[in-house]
């Protein structure tokens, strides 16, 4: 089983329904890190051992110095980040320099740190019993999804992505797959911004959620502020036969 609570899911922030990504699962390990951890509980996020992120951009880490900050004193070990190594040195050269943010991987220690960062392995890695594999995306920068499994239970997070082949290859052949978590930040009226952002659109993520397996489930995050009923009102007619979900933030689902 797999509990997934979407502390963030919209493509921007404008009020409490607004959060950046942030989904928590199993209580222990977040994917990415950003407005939406805020809004968790300070016990909740002291619970927290494991944070994987997609990409570096700020709408996925802007609360990960903050959630460091916070619940250091609460913990007993350093909090783990992982990322692809592109990613990590990102964050060193950038975020946790000491002059945006405190290295909290040497405070208050090199060897008893606030916080470790880890390259992603290649071949993936078990965080509390859940397998997370890297899967392709298309975003600009370094950046990915991911393929996160137990027992019987199968989910893909897309990330931010363009229209990535790789990645949707990767989920048709994949069939243990329960639900997909993916972005779509446009209505298709606005293909070109899409394109433009490297993010997906209502016409494309139609296209491609309507060739998967009937039973799996679609997740349609990182909806733009503005335009979530657009986007919701194009995915329905288009996918009315599936179970296609447009999350708000603070939900919770549960698969397996």
């Amino acid at each position: 089983m797999i509990r997934i609570q979407l502390a963030g899911c919209s493509g921007g922030i404008g009020g409490r329904e607004r959060q950046t990504t942030s989904y928590l699962l199993n209580d222990t390990v977040l994917i990415d890190a950003g407005t939406g951890l805020g809004t968790l509980s300070l016990e909740a996020m002291a619970s927290i051992d494991h944070v994987v992120l997609t990409h570096a951009h700020l709408d996925h880490i802007a609360c990960l110095p903050l959630l460091v900050d916070s619940v250091a004193a609460m913990r007993n070990a350093p909090l783990q980040v992982w990322a692809l190594p592109d990613v990590i040195a990102i964050l060193r050269a950038h975020i946790f320099n000491n002059q945006i943010w405190p290295d909290f991987t040497v405070i208050p220690d090199a060897v008893n740190p606030f916080m470790q960062l880890n390259p992603l392995p290649a071949t993936g890695i078990t965080l509390a019993g859940l397998q997370f594999t890297a899967l392709p995306a298309l975003h600009g920068i370094p950046a990915c999804g991911y393929r996160v499994t137990k027992g019987n239970t199968t989910l893909a997070f897309s990330g931010d992505t363009s229209d990535c082949n790789a990645f949707w290859q990767a989920v048709l052949e994949d069939s243990a797959l329960t639900a997909v978590i993916v972005e779509c930040s446009y209505p298709s009226t606005m293909a070109t911004m899409a394109d433009l952002s490297m993010h997906m659109h209502a016409g494309a993520l139609a296209q491609r959620l309507s060739a998967l397996a009937s039973n799996v489930t679609s997740v349609v995050i990182h909806r733009k502020p503005g335009f979530e009923e657009a986007i919701a009102t194009e995915l329905t007619a288009a996918l009315s036969d599936r179970d296609v979900r447009l999350p708000h933030p603070g939900e919770v689902y549960q698969f397996g």
